[in-house]
C-alpha cells in the first residue's frame, strides 16, 4: 500500500448552518459561529456542509457561499473541510472544483450510494473506488466518511484498504460506532491515511486511547475548548484528566445527540443548535423541513445537560 503523510491531527469541529426566520442562511450568525469555533485555541480546522451542517438541505450555491465564509474566517494553518454528497461522481467532481475555488482545502465525502437505487453498490469495491478516483480528479484531498454498521451503508475494512490506495484519499472520518469496529481500521490504516475519531457518544475516549490522529465531531462546536482539552489529555496519556473531562462531556452528548441512539423525532441538528442558543451563540435553533424542531421538553433536557456539564449557571429561555 502507498504510504501518505498523516496531515490531519487534532480537533476538527463540524459546524452548523444557522437559518433566519424565512429559512434562508443567517449570514451574520453563520459568521459569528464560524469565528467562535475557529478562534478556539487548539482547533486545527473547521468542517462545513457536513451532516450537522445540514448538507442535504443546502443548495450547491449555498454550500459554496458557506465555504467562502469559512475560508475568510480561519487563521493561517487552519484547514477548511467541506462536505460533499452526490451519487454521481461526475457531478460531485464539478461541485468539488467550485468548493476548491471557494476555499475548501479538503472534502468530507459522504457515502455516494446511500440511496435506494444504488444501494446494491454499497459493498461493491470496484464501484466505490471508481467513484473516489473520478472525484479525486478535481484535485482536492478527500476524507472518507465512514458510517456505522447500523446505518446499512458502512464500508468494509477491505473497501477502506482499497480506498487508501486512491491517490486523493488522505483520511477517514471513523464514525463507526464501536471500538470493536474501530480497532481493525486503526491497526490496518494508521500509517496510510489520517484516522479521525468521530463519535458523539461515550465511546469517544476509547477511540482516542486506542489510537487516533485526531477527531472530527459535530458535538465539539458546543463548548469547543472542552473538547480540545479532552483530546489533549488523551494524547498526553493523562487517564484521570480524560475521565474527568468525559464526565463533563457525557451530559452534553446524551442530551443533545442522544448518544447516537435516537428515540425522539426532534432533529439532532435542531438539538445541537438549541444548545448553542442556550449558550448565547445562536439566535435560533431553526431547521428546514422535513427536519423536526426542538420542543419545550427537549429544550429542557438540553438545559439540564448543559447545567450538568457546568456550562450554564442560570435559567435559560428555550428558543422558539
Amino acid at each position: 500500500m502507498t504510504t501518505k503523510s498523516i496531515s490531519f491531527r487534532g480537533l476538527y469541529p463540524a459546524t452548523v448552518t444557522p437559518f433566519a426566520e424565512d429559512l434562508t442562511i443567517d449570514i451574520s450568525s453563520l459568521r459569528k459561529h464560524l469565528r467562535t469555533v475557529a478562534a478556539t485555541s487548539g482547533v486545527k480546522g473547521i468542517v462545513v456542509n457536513g451532516g450537522v451542517g445540514e448538507i442535504l438541505q443546502l443548495s450547491h450555491d449555498e454550500q459554496v457561499l458557506i465555504v467562502k465564509e469559512a475560508a475568510a474566517t480561519v487563521s493561517q494553518g487552519q484547514t477548511v473541510i467541506a462536505g460533499i454528497s452526490n451519487s454521481s461522481a461526475k457531478r460531485a467532481a464539478a461541485e468539488a472544483h467550485a468548493l476548491k475555488a471557494a476555499g475548501a482545502n479538503a472534502l468530507l465525502v459522504l457515502p455516494p450510494f446511500d440511496v435506494r437505487a444504488y444501494s446494491r453498490l454499497r459493498g461493491h469495491i470496484p464501484s466505490i473506488v471508481a467513484y473516489f478516483r473520478e472525484l479525486g480528479e478535481a484535485g482536492v484531498p478527500m476524507i472518507v466518511f465512514l458510517y456505522s454498521p447500523a446505518s446499512g451503508c458502512a464500508y468494509s475494512l477491505e473497501t477502506l484498504k482499497a480506498l487508501a490506495e486512491v491517490p486523493g484519499v488522505v483520511g477517514i472520518k471513523a464514525a463507526c460506532g464501536t471500538l470493536e469496529v474501530y480497532q481493525p481500521i486503526w491497526d490496518a490504516l494508521k500509517d496510510k491515511v489520517s484516522i479521525l475519531a468521530a463519535v458523539d457518544g461515550p465511546a469517544l475516549p476509547d477511540f482516542l486511547e486506542y489510537g487516533a490522529h485526531g477527531a472530527l465531531i459535530g458535538i465539539s462546536t458546543v463548548a469547543t475548548a472542552l473538547w480540545v482539552e479532552l483530546l489533549e489529555a488523551s494524547a498526553a496519556g493523562n487517564k484521570a484528566k480524560t475521565v474527568s473531562l468525559m464526565e463533563r462531556c457525557a451530559p452534553i452528548m446524551e442530551s443533545v445527540w442522544e448518544n447516537h441512539h435516537f428515540k425522539r423525532p426532534t432533529s439532532e441538528v435542531a438539538s445541537h443548535k438549541e444548545a448553542l442558543v442556550q449558550l448565547g451563540e445562536l439566535p435560533s435553533s431553526r431547521v428546514r423541513p422535513p427536519s423536526v424542531g426542538v420542543t419545550p421538553e427537549v429544550g429542557e433536557e438540553i438545559r439540564v445537560g448543559l447545567l450538568a456539564a457546568g456550562l450554564l449557571k442560570e435559567q435559560i429561555a428555550i428558543s422558539d
